[in-house]
């Protein structure tokens, strides 16, 4: 049986038609920033998917929005504010006429790690998946902790400082989202806004450029506090971080490096907090969709279970 995987980005709508041992049978992504209201929504979802051979297992989707895994209510429409507090569960399967679930997309990571990647074997760890903000999940006792309004591993909005008012300039993302080194990189250039993508810095890292180089070194530091700081309220075993940035090798080396040197602070040897395992996710941009028929095939056999008792 195959089944139709959607990965509802901010800016566009990844989609797959995958079979249940998680294979890909085909890949696409639309853009969806022209997109402006619940029904247009709608058509384009089922536009794809009946594009798409309308796959008879039902349709799988991650959201970038705070949602109830069950129901499929979200609490807040992402990149798409005219969603929230919509049923896009109910929606979608009226207008397809199939089985349909809804998932946060860090969450979906964090299953698509969990269970067949970087974080296997793991009972207790923590995804940060870095985009335009800091997504994420949080696996406890070996399953997925959503928190009592969708909202846990949603990372963003943490207080970057705890010693001001918190503002809006207080959010953890805007020091550690994936557009900050490269911002901050222009901003010390003198070059226009926007205008060092993430490749284009991390080629000057690479080419030892001095401005480059503390850059990284002062991202990594705030990223790695924020680890830290997720993993003293959780005590993890490991945390992996995910997202188009972290396939850089010298994110990761930098990170570890940073976070090692919270460990050296004076007092902390004496302390003796346990120190969790940095990892880097495995299934990069397939993730989302990973996790999302992941939870898909959990709903539907959750519910065949419930009607055999």
């Amino acid at each position: 049986m195959n089944y139709f995987a959607v990965d509802v980005g901010g800016s566009s709508i990844k989609y797959a038609v995958m079979t249940e041992e998680m294979h890909f049978l085909k890949k696409g992504k639309a853009e969806s920033r022209h997109l402006e209201t619940p029904e247009q929504f709608i058509a384009e979802i089922k536009r794809l998917y009946e594009e798409n051979g309308c796959c008879e297992g039902g349709i799988a989707v991650s959201f970038c929005g705070e949602t109830n895994e069950k129901t499929g209510y979200l609490y807040s429409g992402g990149s798409y504010p005219y969603l929230a507090k919509h049923n896009l569960k109910d929606m979608i399967e009226e207008a397809c006429n199939t089985k349909t679930s809804i998932e946060n997309d860090g969450c979906c990571a964090g299953l698509a790690e969990s269970r067949y990647g970087t974080l296997r074997g793991y009972q207790n760890a923590a995804v940060v998946v870095i985009g335009t903000g800091l997504g994420g999940a949080i696996i406890l006792n070996g399953a997925l902790y959503h928190g009592a309004h969708g909202y846990a591993g949603s990372a963003s909005l943490l207080a970057r400082n705890i010693e001001v008012p918190y503002t809006k300039q207080s959010w953890s993302f805007r020091v550690t989202g994936a557009g900050y080194p490269g911002n901050r990189y222009a901003q010390i250039k003198g070059l226009e806004p926007g205008s060092v993508d993430g490749i284009m810095f991390f080629k000057a890292c690479e080419e030892k450029d001095p401005d480059a180089l503390k850059v990284l070194e002062e991202y990594a530091s705030a990223l790695a506090n924020t680890l830290f700081n997720i993993h003293l309220i959780l005590d993890v075993e490991a945390i992996a971080i995910g997202g188009g940035i972290s396939q850089q090798p010298l994110l990761k080396e930098y990170v570890q490096k940073a976070f090692d040197a919270i460990y050296e602070t004076p007092g902390m040897p004496r302390i003796g907090v346990p120190k969790p395992v940095i990892r880097i996710c495995e299934f990069h941009n397939d993730a989302n969709l990973i996790g999302a028929l992941s939870h898909h095939l959990n709903m539907i056999n959750t519910e065949e279970s419930e009607k055999g008792n």
